[in-house]
């Protein structure tokens, strides 16, 4: 499972964000380190956002564009998009 996160939403997976958003950080790296899900944010809308890719958590992938990164998953690996 892939979680495609864009817009504002993409500060969550930043460290000074951390402890406005530790419960879902903390499970998103669990649920990343046991591979039962991917998360990506995109480069586009956190470089909007000022943020800085120095600061993003670790378990955390970057995709160019979220959109397109949506599609790809879709259309090129069949995923279920919902």
């Amino acid at each position: 499972m892939a979680f495609v996160i864009y817009g504002p939403p993409v500060a969550i997976f930043f460290k000074d964000n951390y402890r406005d958003n530790k419960a879902i950080v903390d499970l998103a790296a669990r649920l990343t380190a046991l591979n039962i899900i991917d998360v990506k944010v995109c480069e586009f809308s956190y470089e909007a956002e000022g943020l800085d890719t120095d600061n993003l958590l670790p378990f955390v992938t970057t995709v160019p564009f979220g959109p397109d990164e949506e599609t790809r998953l879709v259309e090129d690996e069949r995923y279920n998009y919902f």
